[in-house]
């Protein structure tokens, strides 16, 4: 799929699926070892939820697992970081000087159960460092889902509302609409091993049900433009400490990126993770 076809995809309809980033015969193995590193972590997640949901915070977290950091763990991934047909979009709708915010690791067990629909960070009502609503219908942050299984009904693929990009709010500002209920044009994004969905992250999406009984495998990887700030998602950075911690809010940390995990980037994905630099 070509950057102009991307770009238009995303502009008009908030979302796209770009078939096979990853190449079929390296997926299994990046499964594999994103599924390890969840595990690993799984235990820390699971505290998080219930932290912030004694809070009274709202998580999609029970039965899903999540993963920091995978930039430091996985150096398979390291190629497809700045994937040109993905970065070259990413360039043409907001701007030279990409920088990536966030690389996680995601798996939803069988049996997991729907969950509400939001949109990503800044837009995500939620969460203490946000655009607050009614926020402009401005692109300022990108997402994508490297799909590291299939994503299929039966599995439970993602699940979008195209065209909620260009709504001022979403389900999780309170904005009328029932976060947990299902809503009229939602559907499946689907897609094979190595395809990523690609959209805008003020596109509405929830965790979808996963009926089957193998895990739903995937890498979360946003991107930002250069005036977008990024500090509140530093641990002891001011910004973090002033409007998450000080007001008792919801928040993320990405793990600072040691020096020689980032020398042994490509040259092109080290110009996007400058900003995580210890």
């Amino acid at each position: 799929m070509d950057i102009d076809t991307i770009v238009k995809k995303v502009r008009v309809d908030g979302w796209c699926v770009i078939p096979q980033v990853i190449p079929t015969n390296e997926v299994n193995s990046i499964c594999s070892d994103v599924a390890e590193e969840v595990e690993k972590a799984d235990q820390e997640h699971r505290a998080f939820v219930v932290e912030m949901e004694a809070k009274g915070h709202k998580v999609s977290g029970h039965g899903i697992g999540s993963a920091t950091g995978l930039i430091s763990l996985l150096p398979a991934l390291h190629p497809y970081l700045s994937n040109e047909s993905i970065l070259g979009a990413a360039e043409a709708i907001l701007g030279p000087f990409v920088r990536i915010s966030t690389v996680s690791g995601l798996v939803n067990n069988p049996g997991v159960k729907r969950g509400y629909w939001h949109s990503d960070w800044p837009f995500n009502q939620t969460v203490a460092a946000k655009v607050p609503a009614p926020y402009p219908d401005v692109v300022m942050h990108l997402s994508s889902i490297f799909m590291l299984t299939e994503f299929s009904e039966k599995t439970g693929g993602t699940l979008i509302v195209p065209g909620s990009h260009r709504f001022p709010n979403n389900p999780s500002g309170s904005n009328g609409v029932d976060a947990m209920a299902p809503y009229p044009n939602e559907m499946n994004s689907t897609g094979k091993p190595g395809d990523v969905l690609f959209y805008d992250s003020r596109l509405w999406h929830a965790v979808p049900d996963n009926p089957s009984s193998i895990p739903r495998v995937a890498i979360s990887i946003r991107y930002a433009p250069w005036w977008l700030n990024l500090n509140a998602q530093k641990a002891g950075h001011p910004d973090h400490q002033m409007i998450v911690v000080d007001t008792n809010g919801k928040g993320n940390i990405n793990p600072i990126l040691p020096a020689a995990i980032y020398d042994s980037l490509p040259n092109r994905a080290q110009l996007l993770f400058q900003h995580w630099l210890s």
